[in-house]
């Protein structure tokens, strides 16, 4: 029998190679005895390695032999003691009784052999601090394999696999080892009143060798550490202030959190004063002012108190007004830079002063010289104060009065009757009914009882310029978005600036308002035909915008107007005249009846039917309209909505309520051929319907909630 050693590895495979290895023999030449199956444990707990025993085989009569030889027996079994200790107490401790018991029987034959060696480092390999130890065995070489994150070079050659170890051998460990740089940088917002510094800490990436115990075989692997490392210094962040000119509000506390920190993250390192705006001057008021909804009240029974017309607010000679109060400037800001930043300027209100009052102690104090009904109008920066005197009419408005027109309140305590007029520059208040007359105020009417054939109209501005103007306000709101989606698709690597050149933004226009703005086509021909309709009302301001909308909408061909320069100057022409007409200064008119028939009712304001309802009329609302009762034929528009408790009859008489394209319709009881019309878009009740409430949706189809 020839030479044996013992050979580990990760598998039977692996060990068996291990040995054929250091034998310098093949697979024919040797016995394998397997002396302990790999584990493979889980996530590498309870991990056991192949293990088996080679013995070189030197001719056909020493096999033989071998087989009957009781000393290599008794050494085999020595050889599992000693391994045995891999396996549990339990099973170390059978295998020695039963070394014990072969021993006993032979005695008298054997003489048992010393354990393979009495120093326990015999033939294994293990690592101190780095470096590796061994202790070779005449009958076993220790082996070596090469884990993650190391390099072994044994004898100035790379080791890869598994190798041999000899206590000749000359082995050098290397490890990886990568290092991060501290990443930050300092940035100043645009108004110079922040600076804000961006810190992301570096690191240290090493690997290190544990120490491995004495073993037959061992894997080397490094262990990897990460050590976070912030090499930012408080001298660098102060130099690169310095050269960014920041030389005032310097937060040291956030400095020094952004040295210490081992998170990324940003730190306001210094900081500016921003300017204390001040305050346009502003009139005080010192009197309640009227509410446009004052008027009748309606009681539980259905009627209507007419005692709280007399409920208006009223002055006296000499009494104050409002107090005029002069701007108050603001205080200039100061950036980290220190650079001055001024506050926005401030103005005085302007007062223009009406009928029936004076201003004294230079202008600070409104004071009224006459008896009457406060009036207060702000537009943007002018305030227009005057005193309104009333006019009662007893009786009835008719051939024997005579038609009145009045500067200030009008009170009809009696009719209006048929081809008469009443003009007011105030309020009007009819106690009873309006037969076939005209009745324009261009504050609120009141009406106590019906409207029979008249013409009511209350406020400053026609329907026409109120439809038009609020077709506007959605024309503008979605020509910024139409701008900003090709702003955006410009920026894309996609958009192709040969296009451009070529046809200008004509082809991107038309993709946009076919797939997103389809809304903006339709507000926009609404407006075309309303302006077209009412040309000859109106002034050349509103038809040139229409043509201009036309050009850059319409054409299906590109020109001028198809280029990004063009539409920012097209919505400041809208905002322009949106501007001019002043929508919520219009809407100062109020109109309140209780029935209404074949009447045409125009109001730049809200219009409120409290009684029955209204029959077969036009009414025009520049604001909201609430209809209490019936709406029986004729035609609605309402350009802030419309809430109706009932629509058409069960006759099918043909009722259309108009609304734009923004606005929602309510109706308690819709009847059949009651007709909608949301924008463009209408729809038709064929059968009766309950609690409707209707608008358009981003398709532009009247939807149902």
């Amino acid at each position: 029998m020839g030479q044996t050693i013992i050979a580990k590895g990760r598998n039977i495979d692996e060990a068996i190679n291990v040995g054929l290895k250091i034998l310098k023999s093949a697979q024919d030449d040797v016995l394998i005895e397997i002396i302990q199956k790999e584990t493979k444990g889980i996530l590498g707990i309870g991990f056991k390695p192949a293990i088996v025993k080679l013995t070189k085989i030197q001719d056909q009569k020493e096999r033989k032999d071998s087989a009957e030889n009781v000393e290599d027996i008794i050494e085999d079994l020595l050889l599992n003691s000693h391994y045995s200790s891999i396996e549990s107490n339990e099973k170390e401790e059978s295998e020695k009784l039963k070394i014990e018991s072969n021993a006993k029987e032979e005695s008298e034959k054997l003489k048992i052999q010393e354990p393979l060696s009495q120093d326990d480092l015999e033939g294994k390999v293990w690592v101190e601090n780095g470096k590796i130890f061994c202790k070779s065995s005449p009958l076993h070489y220790p082996t070596i394999t090469i884990g993650k994150g190391v390099q072994l070079f044994k004898n100035n050659e790379l080791v890869t696999g598994t190798t041999v170890v000899t206590e000749t051998d000359q082995f050098e460990i290397k490890v990886k080892e990568e290092i991060i740089e501290t990443k930050w940088n300092i940035t100043i917002d645009q108004e110079k009143l922040n600076v804000v510094l961006h810190v992301e800490p570096g690191m240290k990436k090493s690997f290190v060798i544990k120490d491995i115990a004495p073993d037959y075989h061992i894997e080397l692997n490094a262990e990897e550490h990460v050590e976070i490392r912030n090499d930012l210094e408080y001298k660098q962040i102060l130099q690169e202030l310095e050269a960014l000119n920041v030389t005032r509000g310097f937060d040291f506390v956030e400095i020094r959190n952004a040295v210490n920190t081992n998170k990324a993250g940003s730190f306001v390192i210094a900081t500016g004063v921003k300017p204390k705006e001040g305050k346009n001057g502003w009139v005080e008021l010192k009197v309640n002012i009227d509410s446009q909804q004052t008027g009748p009240k309606l009681r539980e029974d259905g009627t209507v108190d007419f005692r709280e017309l007399k409920n208006i607010s009223t002055v006296n000679k000499g009494q104050v007004m409002a107090i005029v109060h002069p701007p108050v400037p603001g205080i200039p800001g100061i950036t980290v830079t220190n650079e001055l930043i001024p506050a926005q300027p401030t103005y005085p209100v302007k007062v223009q002063l009406g009928k029936g009052v004076t201003a004294i102690e230079n202008g600070t104090k409104i004071v009224a010289v006459e008896t009457g009904r406060p009036h207060i109008e702000q537009k943007g920066m002018l305030v227009k104060v005057s005193v309104i005197e009333k006019l009662i009419h007893q009786g009835d408005v008719d051939i024997a009065s005579g038609n009145i027109r009045f500067k200030g309140d009008v009170d009809i305590l009696g009719n209006v009757e048929n081809g008469m007029i009443v003009e007011a520059e105030g309020n009007i208040t009819v106690l009873k009914n309006v037969n076939r007359a005209n009745v324009v105020a261009k504050q609120a009417i009141i009406i106590g009882q019906n409207v029979i054939g008249g013409t009511i109209s209350s406020g400053e501005s026609n329907p026409l310029v109120l439809e038009l103007t609020h077709l506007l306000s959605i024309i503008k709101e979605h020509v910024e978005r139409l701008i900003a989606s090709i702003k955006q698709l410009m920026a894309t690597s996609a958009f192709k600036m040969t296009d451009l050149k070529q046809n200008g933004l004509f082809p991107l226009i038309q993709l946009l308002l076919s797939h997103k703005f389809r809304l903006l086509v339709t507000t926009i021909k609404q407006y075309i035909e309303v302006s077209k309709k009412g040309s000859q009302l109106l002034d050349q301001d509103w038809m040139n915008l229409s043509e201009q909308l036309r050009l850059c909408f319409f054409s299906r061909v590109p020109n001028e107007y198809h280029s990004l320069e063009q539409l920012t100057r097209l919505l400041e022409d809208i905002g322009e005249i949106i501007k001019k007409n002043d929508i919520e200064g219009s809407q100062n008119g109020y109109i309140q009846l209780s029935y209404a028939l074949n009447s045409k009712i125009y109001c730049s304001g809200d219009i409120e039917i409290i009684g029955q309802g209204c029959y077969n009329c036009k009414i025009h609302a520049g604001g909201s309209l609430k209809i209490k009762g019936l709406v029986r034929g004729g035609e609605i528009y309402a350009r802030l909505g419309a809430t109706i408790k009932e629509t058409g009859s069960e006759s099918g008489v043909p009722t259309r309520i108009i609304v734009p394209s923004d606005q929602t319709v309510k109706i308690e009881l819709a009847r059949a051929e009651t007709v909608i019309q949301i924008g463009k878009v209408k729809y038709t009740f064929q059968k009766d319907q309950h609690f409707i409430e209707a608008f358009l949706n981003e398709k532009e189809q009247i939807v149902f909630h």
